[in-house]
């Protein structure tokens, strides 16, 4: 049997086939779009460029254990015919797993596609800042030094899992609602470029880990309050381990920290 592996990240649902599915026109082939997967739904469309037979997906979690298979028929659907196949609901923590599918043709050739999601966020305990700077006091600093090798064995722990994936450190700033909301969407910004410079600096460096940064100011608060309320537990950083950049909305983009 003939063996064609893709694969797909749900950040940018880039697909990449071997040398030999692209060049030669005849070879079984898979198309799977953006628009193809419906995790909400657990529903993966795709189509193949010859007729099709059946199809099976598994869902495998962080330890490479099965959370759910299933087998698919399609009756020799016509090549280009739209197919889906639904996975049954994920177990356990659904922002980390691995979805493997197998296509098989009519003619008992197969084609292979993996889907791959991984989010963690670090658990921490939250830099102090004077109020309106952004440096990291002296005192503060153990803080961090105590998160660095969590955020390592993470990215170890999902790079064992999926080799093919990188994975980055994402810093997202928070403040309160004292203030005007412009300058404190840019001291979060200086806060989290803060504490991504110390992180990378102490340690992450050196394992090549990519770190990028966001300001929320109190765009994202964490407790609901009024206009100018000093509430603590909205000044805080997120910091989260990710194979795509997190959706999370507000203005701006993530910048990488060099």
């Amino acid at each position: 049997m003939q063996k064609i592996i893709g694969v797909i990240t749900l950040a940018t649902c880039l697909m990449a086939f071997s040398h030999n599915a692209l060049a030669n026109k005849n070879q079984l082939r898979i198309i799977i779009n953006q628009d193809d997967v419906d995790l909400e739904n657990r529903t993966l469309n795709f189509r193949l460029n010859k007729a099709a037979a059946f199809a099976e997906i598994k869902v495998y979690d962080l330890e490479n254990n099965v959370l759910s298979e299933k087998m698919q028929s399609y009756h020799g659907a016509r090549a280009g015919t739209k197919l889906s196949i639904q996975w049954p609901l994920i177990p356990g923590d659904p922002d980390n797993f691995r979805i493997e599918l197998k296509a098989t043709d009519e003619n008992e050739f197969w084609v292979g596609f993996e889907i791959v999601h991984f989010f963690g966020e670090i658990p921490h305990e939250e830099v102090n800042f004077e109020s309106g700077k952004a440096d990291v006091l002296p005192s503060e600093a153990p803080k961090l030094d105590t998160v660095i090798p969590k955020i390592i064995e993470m990215v170890q722990k999902f790079q064992k899992f999926s080799s093919q994936m990188s994975y980055s450190l994402f810093v997202a700033g928070h403040t309160d609602t004292v203030g005007a909301t412009a300058s404190n969407r840019e001291l979060s910004l200086r806060r989290a470029q803060a504490i991504a410079k110390y992180l990378m600096d102490n340690g992450l460096r050196k394992q090549k880990i990519s770190i990028f940064v966001r300001g929320f100011g109190e765009e994202l608060l964490a407790v609901k309050t009024k206009d100018d309320v000093d509430e603590i537990r909205n000044r805080r950083a997120d910091y989260i381990i990710s194979n795509f950049p997190p959706v999370m909305p507000g203005p701006g983009g993530w910048r990488k920290i060099k």
